[in-house]
Formats: C-alpha cells, structure tokens, sequence
C-alpha cells in the first residue's frame, strides 16, 4: 500500500513539469530572404472569415483543472495514471482488508475494470454520436459554412439587400 501512495505522489508531483508557463516569453520572428510572399487571392476571403468566426462557436475551452482535462498532457497523464493506479489499490483493499484469496481477487478485478472502462468507453462514444460531437459532422458543419460564404461573397450588393428583404418579410 506503501509503493502505491509513493508513486502516486511522485506521479502527482511530476505533472507540475506540464503546467502552463506562467509568463510566455515572446520570440522575435525572423524574416528570411528564402521565403515567399503569399499571393494576394490568399487574404481576399478576410470579411467572410470574420463572420464565419463569429456565427459558429469554434473551440470551446475547457473549465476543468489542468489534471482533470484529457485533452491537456498533464490531464491524460494523471488520468492514465489513476485508471493504472485504482485497480492496485482496490486488489490491496480486497486482500488485506477483506481477506480475499489473491487470484479470485485478482481475477475479479481484472474483469470488474475491464468491464467498467469498456461500458465508459462506448457511453463517451455514444453520447458524442448524440450531440453529433464527431469530427466528420463538424468537418461537414464548416464545408456547409464555407460554402454559403463563398455564395454570398459573389452576389451582388443589390441581390444582398433583395435577401435580407425577403429574410425580413418572412419573419413577420
């Protein structure tokens, strides 16, 4: 029981290597005679950017700590180390604490955590099927955008305010 509170501690104390710096130093960019300009059709689609940003949500921050979030180094580490640690602890509870044979207690762990983590794993993916969280739907989601955009880039100021017109009337 010892080892494994030493190495969770450990564990615990070395996630602080993947903590955000708390002051970002700024790196000077160096422009090199090597590298070409971009051509001027590259910036053209600046103002149509500008409101694609701000219709859709983009990327949501996350409101968890640093060591919570599985999207953070520091997250999936301390996670993986917890899903690494928990079944130790619980084999160490059932053997010493309940007097359990080691191989029962082993055995039935094995399958209690591998049970566990497989219904967590297909309810994570179930739910993002749900909410439609995938990355194919949100990839369509923005060819959709970027498409209307690019329509509405090439109609005129005139065809413009005869939708918004007929946007209003519909409305009411």
């Amino acid at each position: 029981m010892n080892l494994a509170l030493s190495i969770l501690l450990a564990a615990m104390a070395s996630c602080a290597a993947f903590a955000p710096p708390s002051s970002t130093a700024i790196r000077p960019t160096v422009s090199s005679p090597f590298q070409q300009k971009k051509p001027s059709y590259f910036y053209a689609n600046q103002n149509t950017s500008i409101l694609m940003s701000e219709g859709t949500s983009g990327e949501k921050k996350s409101d968890l700590p640093m060591l919570l979030d599985p999207g953070t180094k520091g997250g999936a580490l301390f996670l993986s180390l917890i899903l690494f640690i928990v079944p130790i602890i619980g084999y160490e509870i059932a053997t010493i604490g309940f007097g359990v044979d080691g191989i029962e207690a082993g055995k039935w762990i094995g399958v209690g955590f591998t049970f566990f983590t497989t219904v967590l794993w297909v309810g994570t993916y179930i739910f993002r099927v749900a909410t439609k969280d995938m990355t194919y739907a949100k990839q369509l989601k923005d060819y959709e955008n970027a498409v209307i955009a690019k329509r509405l880039e090439e109609l005129d100021d005139d065809e413009i305010q005869a939708l918004v017109e007929d946007i209003e009337r519909d409305d009411f």
